[in-house]
């Protein structure tokens, strides 16, 4: 005998012969305690869904994953990644937090913003951003740019390209493809975090 069924053979009063009854009762009970604390570590290991896959429905749950993001076929990396933003999520309007945002989804992106247009400021060629001029068109945060857009609201995220998701042993769930191609995870949760006034675009390749 090993483990708890040790300890409690050890338990026994000295008069207790260990008979096969009793040994078969203390390796039953041992396997018990012994399972007891095995599962005692969990609790430690569901501090990261990383290390125990088996908690991240519960993850997802409390804070409501992947909302807005979800599709069908979203690969178990992409739900984990979309997690490890929303774990130490503060938020924040500023380039760093986007382009952090962008690293965890496995994308180097940079953000190119766009001026008002100023006399004495601004050169031939540049874009006419005249707030008063375009808002009194009518135009509202989700038309498109061809409907008068002031682009000081507007905002362009440059991406590296379309990165590969590979299948991993531990990271992928059964029947997950061994390679997969996907932008729409990105523009998703950029535009959840943009600030409601704007409108974000978004440029591949180069």
């Amino acid at each position: 005998m090993d483990g708890h069924a040790a300890l409690l053979a050890a338990l026994l009063p000295s008069s207790y012969a260990p008979t096969g009854r009793i040994v078969g009762e203390l390796a039953a009970e041992g396997l018990t305690l012994d399972a007891a604390l095995a599962a005692s570590l969990d609790p430690l290991r569901g501090l990261t869904p990383l290390a125990a896959l088996e908690w991240l429905e519960d993850y997802e749950r409390v804070y409501d994953l992947p909302g807005d993001c979800r599709q069908p076929g979203l690969l178990l990396q992409e739900r984990l990644a979309l997690l490890a933003i929303a774990l130490p999520e503060r938020a924040g309007i500023n380039r760093a937090y986007f382009i952090w945002l962008a690293g965890q989804l496995g994308y180097a992106i940079t953000i190119e913003e766009f001026d008002q247009f100023k006399a004495g400021f601004a050169r031939a060629g540049d874009r006419i951003t005249n707030y008063e001029t375009l808002f009194s068109a009518g135009w509202s945060a989700g038309q498109s740019l061809s409907q008068g857009a002031p682009w000081q609201y507007v905002w362009m995220v440059h991406a590296s390209g379309e990165p590969t998701t590979l299948f991993r042993a531990g990271m992928s769930g059964a029947g997950e493809p061994l390679a997969s191609w996907s932008n729409q995870l990105l523009e998703c949760a950029i535009r959840n975090a943009a600030p409601a006034h704007t409108m974000v675009h978004f440029a591949y390749g180069g």
